[in-house]
């Protein structure tokens, strides 16, 4: 009876649990049948989105070149370096754990963040307290240490073998100059965007548009195989070729590093620009930066453009408008004569700067204008009256920005038709009581140069497909306005040639060039009013030949360090040394078979270099000899197989050459290294280029110190670490 309750018992139990399991199936069979029919698509999507991800294709940035193609500012491969502080810490456990299998002597250090700091700092010039802070800042994850190393820095990293250290593949951009133009060029930021200069101005042209691909992961991040991937190709930055022309940028900067080196002013430009298009050739500031580690330099340097974004009262290189407008209207004959010394205005005397020296004296206008006399010019505004003489500043294009191609250009900040004075019109007519751009006086002058047209200065000449070389967009030159006629502005020539030539100091001129010019000294403003007693800016401006001008050369320096401030002691003999080196570069021979005989400090000699290869060395020694050149010989072959500079080449009589005899290298193949001391950063880079070797430069200017020193062997390829300094 007992066993047969129980038998019943079990068979109602196993009823309704086989009840219970076919409902439970037939609600789960429910159940995936509503997902499947209205779930599904919503499920696997986001299922998809667990498993698919995107990855970012960056879009490769466009290069800078010069006019003439070479590379100004690219793209290169580069490299992040960041620690994995766990895997560090399991390294540095296995290490000290005693029953842990030894694996040569990597393990006594594995791990140490003090001997990881000693082993990176060299690499990554940084502190080696920096590094050891980073690497024990954080108990567990990843640290940054440094962005962007480059691949050579990478490798001798990666051969260390540090566990936990990482190296990341990226790009950098990379300025092979270091800070050559380095207001033209700008900067890119840590973001990929433009920061200044070109790299600003046509940032949307250089950038590009990245490209993103779409695949399907595994758990640990990696692409599924034979999945098709969504795939959105990048379209990489345009390429920019500029108007500057590299050779004429070394002359400009070289320049003002020995205006810098013997006046210490505040600021200084040079710019040097062809007059008859516009097209800035050379463009350089002090101070200045490496674009490579703009990062390293106060934004006040990063922002200081002055070449393009100052303001300042010209001082008498304005005297060329109001001598324009003069000849142009008929008001002066350069022949007629005035009493030079001082002019009474209102009541206020207005003294000529020589005064004390010369007192009051009868000059010619064309003599006023050699002499800068203030008094002169301000007779020659008096006759035209305030509205003609403001009709002509108008036409030079003073009341308006150039236009020029580079970002944060200044304003020009000229008397208001309210302001109509006696004084105001006598202060105009010299070039105070007016601050205008160096920009502004650029194209001004280059209309009296090209013979009435003032253009628009401008720095992109091409925008090219970097697949293609096709040229996309040209820059043509512009004219904003025209000032006056030919006949005028052959006569202004004529005059500025005069200011030159007539120079008691001959602080501009060279034998044989036909240079014209004019200087500028100006008191700067105080911005509660009134001049500072002892702070000038200095100036020079002018073109050559004066008969057919090709190059035109501004100068500006801003408090110089000197008692005597004047523009033609701080700029003109400057821009004379930009003049002697640019005029022979371009094509310009000297004047005259049978030179006129002048001071011998004025005149510069040249040498030309001849052909060396294929001679041997004792040829090539006494050649050079003849030329007065002086010959650095690498490598020890008998044969000349290369040489700098190139044949035909002119450089000053006295300068030096390099040839390489033979291949250059030792039975191991290594380079032996030249000396550079003396030489430029633009001859230094030629002449590592030529030989395999890396410039790795600090500083600018010319060479005072190099690590690897001359006549050294050093395996092809490596870096010569350069010291560069003022001349």
């Amino acid at each position: 009876m007992i066993d047969g309750m129980i038998d019943h018992n079990i068979k109602v139990r196993s009823r309704w649990l086989r009840l219970f399991l076919v409902f439970g199936l037939a609600v789960l069979i429910l159940r995936l049948g509503y997902i499947q029919l209205f779930k599904s698509e919503a499920w696997a999507k986001s299922a998809e989105a667990i498993w698919r991800t995107k990855a970012t294709i960056e879009a490769v940035r466009g290069t800078i070149y010069d006019r003439n193609g070479k590379k100004l500012a690219y793209t290169t491969a580069a490299y992040n370096v960041s620690a994995d502080i766990d895997q560090m810490k399991a390294a540095k456990q296995a290490v000290d754990n005693p029953k842990a299998k030894k694996s040569k002597e990597l393990e006594a250090w594995q791990g140490d963040p003090q001997v990881y700091a000693q082993k990176l700092a060299p690499l990554l010039k940084m502190p080696e307290n920096k590094i050891y802070e980073i690497l024990t800042s954080k108990p567990q994850g990843g640290v940054d240490l440094k962005q962007a190393v480059d691949a050579d820095t990478a490798e001798k990293i990666e051969k260390l073998n540090l566990n936990g250290i990482f190296l990341t593949k990226t790009t950098t951009r990379h300025y092979p100059n270091g800070p050559l133009a380095a207001h033209v060029l700008g900067f890119v930021t840590k973001d990929g965007k433009g920061g200044a200069g070109v790299e600003l101005q046509y940032d949307d042209v250089l950038r590009g548009k990245d490209g993103s691909r779409r695949f399907l992961q595994d758990s640990k991040g990696n692409p599924l195989p034979y999945e098709e991937e969504e795939i959105k190709s990048a379209v990489d930055g345009k390429d920019i070729w500029l108007t500057i022309d590299e050779t004429i940028q070394h002359y400009a900067e070289d320049a003002l590093d020995s205006l810098v080196q013997k006046y210490k002013p505040e600021n200084a430009s040079i710019v040097v620009a062809d007059p008859n298009t516009g097209e800035i050739l050379a463009l350089a500031n002090r101070p200045t930066f490496n674009p490579n580690k703009f990062g390293e330099s106060e934004q006040k340097v990063l922002d200081n453009n002055r070449a393009v974004n100052a303001t300042f009262e010209p001082g008498s290189t304005f005297k060329i408008v109001t001598m324009t407008a003069a000849l142009a209207e008929q008001k002066v004959s350069l022949n007629e004569t005035f009493t030079a010394g001082v002019l009474n205005v209102s009541g206020t005397p207005i003294h000529d700067w020589n005064y004390s020296q010369k007192g009051s004296r009868p000059l010619t206008f064309r003599q006023g204008m050699e002499q800068s006399s203030n008094v002169g010019m301000i007779l020659l505004g008096q006759r035209l009256g305030w509205d003609k003489l403001y009709d002509y500043i108008y036409r030079f294009g003073f009341n308006q920005k150039t236009g020029v191609d580079l970002p944060g250009e200044g304003r020009s900040i000229l008397f208001e038709p309210q302001q109509k004075s006696d004084i105001n019109l006598a202060s105009t007519s010299f070039g105070q009581g007016n601050a205008v751009t160096p920009m502004q006086q650029v194209a001004a002058v280059s209309a009296v140069a090209n013979g009435g047209k003032v253009m628009r200065p401008f720095v992109m000449k091409e925008i090219r497909d970097p697949k293609t070389d096709a040229t996309i967009q040209e820059q043509k030159p512009h004219v904003i306005s025209e000032v006056a006629t030919p006949e005028v502005m052959a006569t202004m020539r004529d005059v500025m040639e005069g200011i030159v030539k007539n120079d008691e100091a001959k602080a501009g001129y060279i034998e044989g060039y036909r240079i014209a010019g004019k200087t500028g000294t100006a008191q700067i403003a105080k911005a509660t009013g009134g001049y500072e007693d002892d702070r000038y800016i200095g100036s020079f401006i002018g073109f050559a030949p004066a008969d057919k001008p090709k190059v035109l050369v501004y100068v500006t320096v801003d408090s110089p360090n000197n008692d005597l401030q004047f523009g033609n002691v701080v700029a003109t003999p400057f821009a004379k040394e930009v003049f002697a080196n640019v005029l022979p570069y371009i094509g310009f021979k000297v004047e005259g078979s049978k030179p006129v005989q002048v001071n011998p400090n004025n005149l510069i000699k040249y040498s030309n270099v001849p052909n060396w290869i294929g001679m041997n060395r004792n040829q090539a020694l006494e050649t050079a000899k003849v030329n007065q050149i002086r010959l650095q010989i690498l490598g020890t072959g008998e044969k000349v197989t290369a040489q700098w500079p190139k044949a035909g080449t002119k450089i000053l009589a006295g300068g030096s050459g390099i040839v390489i005899a033979g291949n250059g290298k030792d039975s191991q193949g290594n380079v032996q290294v030249p000396d550079l001391t003396g030489k430029s950063m633009k001859e230094a880079f030629e002449i590592l280029s030529i030989l395999d070797l890396v410039p790795d430069p600090t500083g600018s200017g010319y060479v005072t110190g190099q690590e690897q020193k001359g006549g050294s062997f050093v395996p092809a390829g490596s870096k010569i670490k350069l010291t560069f300094g003022p001349g």
